[in-house]
C-alpha cells in the first residue's frame, strides 16, 4: 500500500470510527437533556482531546522532549470516553456486546493513530542519535530449548544499551555501532573453540573461568570447562606448527639431563596445571630452567595451541624473580 492509499484508508477509518463513537457519546448526551449542539460537540471533547494529545506527544518525543503529561491526557480522555460509551451500552440494555462495540472504535482509532506516528518519531529520534533498545531475535525455538540462557542475554544486552545510551547523542549515532558490538556479531557467527582459542591467545595468563566470563561479555555463551576441555585437551587431528617451535625427538626425551626426564614424567603424571605461569613455576621448582625444555613440557602439558613466545616471556619473568642478574640462565642445562 502506497502513501496516498494508506493516507485514504486511514480518513475512512478514522471518520468511521469518529461517527460510531461520536453516535454513542450524543445518545448519552442527550439523556440527560444536553442540548443537540453541545451533545454533538462531546465527541470532540473527548476522543478529539485524546487524538490531539497523541499527536503533541509524538511531537514531544521527536524533538527529544518528555511526552509522559501528552500520554497521559490521551489516556484518561480515551478512559472517560469508554466509560461513556458503556454507559450508553446499559441504557439501552444492550449489555457487553453492545459495550464492546460502542467502545472498541475509540480504542481502535487511538491506537491507529499511535502506530502511524511511530515511524515518523523513530526516524527523528535516529537523526539525533538516539538509540531505542530492541529485543534480539533469538527465534521461538531458542526460547522454548534455552528459556534462561536467552533470558540473560537479553538482560546483558539491555544493561550495555543502558550503559552506552548515557553517551551525549552524537557521539555514537545508530548507523555506528560500538566496538562491543560489532564483536558481538562477529563472535555469533564464529566457532565457540575459535572464539576460545583467540581470546586466549590474547589473554594466555587467565584461568579458563576467567576467560569463560571474558568471552560471554562478547556473547559467547561457554563454562570454565568448555573452554579447559578446548586448551587442554588433546584433539585427534594433525597440528601445524612453525618451523622455529617443532619438537624433535632429543627435545621431548631430554635424554642429555636426568632433571628434566624426570619433571616431564612426574608432571605429565600428575594433576597438570591450569595456566603457563603455573606449569612454569612449577617446572623451575623441579629445577628444570633450559628454555627449550620448559617450552617443550609446558605445551605438552597444556595443548598444542600454548603459544611459545608466551611461554618464553613467562620464563624469563619468573627466572628474573628469583635469581640474580648473572645467574639466569644457569641449571638444568642452561638456559639456552
Amino acid at each position: 500500500m502506497n502513501r496516498n492509499a494508506r493516507r485514504v484508508a486511514m480518513t475512512i477509518v478514522s471518520l468511521a470510527a469518529l461517527a460510531t463513537t461520536g453516535w454513542s457519546l450524543y445518545t448519552v448526551a442527550r439523556h440527560y437533556n444536553t442540548p443537540q449542539g453541545i451533545a454533538a460537540a462531546a465527541v470532540a471533547v473527548f476522543d478529539g482531546i485524546a487524538y490531539m494529545c497523541l499527536h503533541l506527544a509524538s511531537e514531544a518525543a521527536a524533538e527529544g522532549r518528555s511526552a509522559f503529561g501528552a500520554r497521559l491526557t490521551a489516556l484518561a480522555m480515551a478512559a472517560t470516553s469508554v466509560y461513556l460509551n458503556i454507559t450508553h451500552a446499559d441504557l439501552i440494555g444492550g449489555g457487553l456486546p453492545a459495550a464492546v462495540l460502542f467502545a472498541v472504535p475509540t480504542l481502535g482509532l487511538l491506537a491507529v493513530s499511535e502506530m502511524s506516528w511511530a515511524g515518523p518519531r523513530t526516524t527523528a529520534r535516529a537523526s539525533r542519535g538516539d538509540r531505542p533498545y530492541r529485543l534480539p531475535a533469538f527465534g521461538g525455538w531458542a526460547w522454548v530449548l534455552a528459556p534462561a540462557r536467552a533470558g540473560r542475554a537479553v538482560k546483558s544486552r539491555a544493561v550495555d544499551h543502558i550503559t552506552t545510551s548515557g553517551q551525549p547523542s552524537g557521539q555514537q549515532p545508530d548507523n555506528e555501532p560500538t566496538a562491543t558490538d560489532v564483536l558481538r556479531a562477529h563472535f555469533s557467527q564464529t566457532d565457540p573453540a575459535t572464539a576460545i582459542r583467540v581470546a586466549h591467545e590474547s589473554q594466555p595468563e587467565l584461568p579458563p573461568a576467567e576467560l569463560a566470563n571474558l568471552l560471554r561479555t562478547y556473547g559467547v555463551n561457554v563454562d570454565a570447562v568448555q573452554v579447559a576441555l578446548v586448551l587442554h585437551g588433546h584433539p585427534a587431528h594433525v597440528t601445524v606448527e612453525r618451523p622455529d617451535t617443532v619438537r624433535t625427538p632429543q627435545d621431548t626425551n631430554q635424554s642429555t639431563d636426568p632433571r628434566i626426564a624426570l619433571a616431564r614424567a612426574d608432571m605429565l603424571s600428575g594433576q597438570r596445571p591450569d595456566s603457563i605461569s603455573t606449569a612454569v613455576r612449577e617446572l623451575l621448582d623441579r629445577g628444570v630452567t633450559d628454555k627449550t625444555a620448559v617450552v617443550t613440557i609446558t605445551r605438552e602439558l597444556l595443548g598444542p595451541d600454548t603459544n611459545p613466545d608466551t611461554v618464553r616471556r613467562t620464563l624469563k619473568r619468573e627466572l628474573a624473580k628469583h635469581a640474580p642478574d648473572d645467574e639466569v640462565g644457569k641449571g638444568g642445562g642452561g638456559y639456552a
